[in-house]
């Protein structure tokens, strides 16, 4: 057997350092592994005593939008939202925001706008209490028109089916005002801070090249629930997984462990080594990006050749702090959850938020945050 020289294995891993994949590629290989989501939801609110309203968030003025305690008249109501996620195993998983699979609300609003709502309600019960004193008032003068002297014969007489009828509205006065007070006792003892909010979601996805027809065909085969959702506030993750568990076969699965080189031939570990020394594994100002996901939701993602997922680039404009990345991709809403590569196809970020006021710079998840989410 002939040895292999030095030289000619070095110029083999040069070589291949040199053929970096296009964006066409990258495109090509990892599109399939990125799914437009789609969240169907409203919020309920556990009271004190045990009983449930519901809503579906705030209108312009700020109160609860679609209250109502009737849990069928809210599902007629429930708020949609779109979102992106991708394959990162094979049992179904999908990685995405947190505020994509489970819509957050400003609890003390939620709780504000409910104690504003019994404020309301009180008020009008302290006004009925009030309407029903003085028709309990009428009613005792009309009292008096059911009874007369007569001088003829010397003697009282009465109505007494009008008395009769007086009583009984009477009685129905007193047990309305009974009530209300009641009522307003109740509500003079709820403790907001005892109230529990929960957003209710049905989550289905849609995958790239695939026909979408209404809602319902996001869930059937390809409804999802939600499997762990962080309890950071600054780390926007969560996983959802299909209730089948099971990747589809052609899906692209996106590598979050860091640990590529099991699955790599001798060649392509030297490639990376190389690669690597070159930038010591770690994101360069101005180092290209890639982000593919579903920009406007079903707005753009929605074709006549079927739902077709978008590539966008830009550039690392701020190195890393350990809990973001600050890049120049355009993004718009429905891009949240979206994977962020590098120009190699390297996962090194999950997309979640953009800077106010602007399109071009947006922040996402670093890889290693996005990594012991996952694994721990």
């Amino acid at each position: 057997m002939k040895k292999i020289s030095l030289l000619f294995v070095l110029t083999l891993l040069y070589l291949s350092c040199q053929q970096q994949k296009t964006p066409e590629q990258l495109f090509e290989e990892q599109a399939s592994g990125v799914v437009v989501i789609l969240n169907e939801y409203y919020y309920e609110m556990k009271l004190p005593n045990g009983n449930s309203v519901y809503f579906t968030g705030f209108d312009e003025d700020g109160d609860l939008e679609n209250f109502t305690p009737d849990g069928d008249e809210i599902k007629k109501n429930r708020q949609i939202m779109t979102g992106t996620g991708f394959f990162v195993d094979n049992k179904g998983t999908i990685m995405t925001n947190r505020h994509v699979a489970q819509p957050q609300l400003d609890m003390i609003k939620a709780k504000s706008a409910y104690m504003g709502l019994v404020k309301a309600v009180k008020n009008i019960i302290e006004y009925s209490k009030s309407q029903m004193q003085e028709q309990y008032a009428e009613l005792e003068r009309q009292k008096s028109d059911c009874s007369y002297f007569d001088l003829n014969t010397n003697m009282y007489y009465y109505d007494s089916d009008k008395l009769q009828e007086i009583a009984q509205e009477q009685k129905e006065l007193e047990e309305n005002y009974n009530e209300a007070n009641q009522t307003l006792e109740t509500l003079n003892g709820i403790d907001p801070s005892r109230f529990k909010i929960n957003p209710i979601c049905k989550i289905g996805v849609a995958y790239n090249d695939t026909y979408v027809t209404n809602e319902e065909d996001f869930f059937g085969p390809n409804a999802c629930v939600a499997t762990k959702i962080s309890d950071k506030d600054d780390v926007d993750l969560a996983l959802i997984q299909l209730k089948n568990q099971t990747t589809p076969s052609k899906a692209f699965v996106f590598d979050i462990s860091g640990n590529k080189n099991d699955r790599k031939s001798l060649l392509e570990q030297a490639n990376d080594a190389i690669n690597q020394s070159k930038d010591n594994g770690e994101l360069r100002i101005d180092q290209q990006l890639y982000m593919i996901g579903y920009n406007a939701g079903l707005v753009l993602g929605a074709t006549k050749q079927g739902i077709k997922v978008q590539m966008t680039s830009g550039k690392l404009t701020q190195l890393p702090d350990g809990q973001r990345l600050l890049y120049s991709i355009p993004t718009m809403r429905g891009s949240s959850g979206s994977p962020v590569i590098d120009e190699r196809g390297n996962f090194v970020g999950v997309n979640f938020a953009k800077l106010s006021g602007t399109d071009n710079f947006n922040f996402g998840i670093p890889a290693e945050v996005v990594k012991k989410f996952y694994f721990n």
